[in-house]
């Protein structure tokens, strides 16, 4: 298992966030953290082109969002940005190994929802925490 956060595995289609947010979507807390998913189908896959979609489509695709209204300096948002996506590049593996064999994707959102910056082992256990459940509610 590659532990690299790719600009593949990052969500950047404006149509995707708009409906990863538009209601309707599972979502969990695990302080400090808000999680929101939606299940994405996979794009055409074929022979030969399967091993190139699975790197230009991962099974997860992340988005981290630190809201002003909570960190008003950007030093602050870009550090919990930071915690965020290294929790996440640790422990992706449990989400990863979870969608193997599904004929589905995932986009995934983490939101922070506290006022003061956490430290590493705080975000960690939480993104642990989350990425464990939210791979349980997948496989079930």
């Amino acid at each position: 298992m590659n532990y690299g956060l790719t600009k593949s595995e990052r969500l950047t289609s404006q149509l995707v966030i708009d409906k990863l947010f538009a209601g309707g979507n599972a979502s969990m807390a695990a302080f400090p953290l808000r999680i929101v998913y939606m299940q994405m189908e996979k794009e055409g896959q074929s022979g030969d082109a399967e091993h190139d979609e699975s790197l230009k489509h991962p099974p997860v695709s992340i988005l981290v969002s630190v809201p002003k209204k909570r960190f008003r300096h950007a030093v602050d948002r870009n550090r919990m940005k930071r915690l965020v996506r290294e929790a996440y590049r640790l422990n992706k593996h449990i989400l990863w190994n979870a969608l193997e064999g599904k004929d589905f994707r995932l986009a995934l959102a983490f939101v922070c929802i506290t006022d003061t910056l956490p430290t590493f082992r705080t975000v960690n256990k939480s993104v642990t925490k989350a990425l464990t459940r939210v791979a349980e509610r997948v496989e079930g």
